[in-house]
């Protein structure tokens, strides 16, 4: 399969993209991330990737009422990401009826939460690594690096039963120059499903990332390049390739 997945990044109870996750570095699209939702989905789309920047930096969930609210209206699943620390806070989006759960900071740092949380949920736990300049995966909203060996990383994550991962390129995110495929090649061949998200500006991108479905690849998170049209939804749609398993949400 390989599937489009239109991003809606909550800062401030606003619909924003960073820079290159430079909070200081920020563009608002809808004042009410509701109305991201409702454009979203009347143009199309079969998923949605939802991540409270605030919760990332807090490293708890901060916009978790608006989000219950995305999940309620959207008519189609979501992942929702940002500040799930706890198997509580994945707890109460999965109940609230979210698709997905995207852990990130904690699923790193602390293997034995990540195995736990994958024997409660299985396949509905995504692990987001974002990578930055330097190729470090970052942490706590891109607030902090860490170094990690990607040869390791990849190792505790299958190890812990992880099938499905998000990675992002931080240095491109939110730039429009572009996707670069070098800093996912580790990632590739790695019997994982990948979503790989950060610059993506183009259907080029779409097309390069779409001819690495063997190697791993199922999906590409876009944002501001739908936001500010060098991508239309709609002619990104047409590249989408979904399969029984796409259609249960998981």
């Amino acid at each position: 399969m390989f599937r489009i997945y239109p991003a809606i990044d909550i800062r401030g109870g606003r619909c924003v993209r960073l820079h290159r996750g430079d909070y200081t570095a920020e563009s608002m699209y809808f004042m009410d991330p509701l109305q991201a939702v409702r454009e979203w989905v009347r143009r199309g789309a079969s998923f949605l990737h939802v991540v409270d920047l605030d919760g990332a930096v807090e490293g708890r969930p901060v916009n978790s009422s608006l989000i219950r609210r995305m999940i309620e209206e959207a008519g189609i699943p979501l992942q929702v990401g940002g500040g799930i620390r706890e198997l509580d806070h994945a707890r109460e989006y999965l109940e609230a009826g979210a698709a997905r759960v995207i852990l990130g900071t904690r699923a790193i740092l602390d293997p034995d939460f990540l195995v736990e949380a994958i024997a409660l949920w299985g396949e509905r736990i995504l692990v987001s690594v974002d990578v930055g300049k330097e190729g470090k995966p970052s942490l706590r909203g891109w607030t902090e690096t860490v170094s990690v060996d990607k040869g390791e990383l990849l190792t505790t994550l299958r190890e812990a039963g992880v099938t499905r991962m998000i990675h992002t390129n931080i240095w491109r995110d939110g730039t429009l120059e572009g996707y670069d495929p070098g800093p996912l090649e580790p990632f590739l061949d790695q019997g994982m499903k990948l979503i790989a998200a950060g610059g993506i500006t183009t259907l080029r991108d779409l097309r390069l990332l779409k001819g690495l479905s063997a190697r791993g690849v199922e999906g590409a998170i876009i944002g501001k390049a739908l936001y500010e049209g060098s991508i239309h939804l709609e002619e990104a749609l047409q590249l989408e390739i979904l399969d029984d398993e796409a259609g249960e949400g998981t």
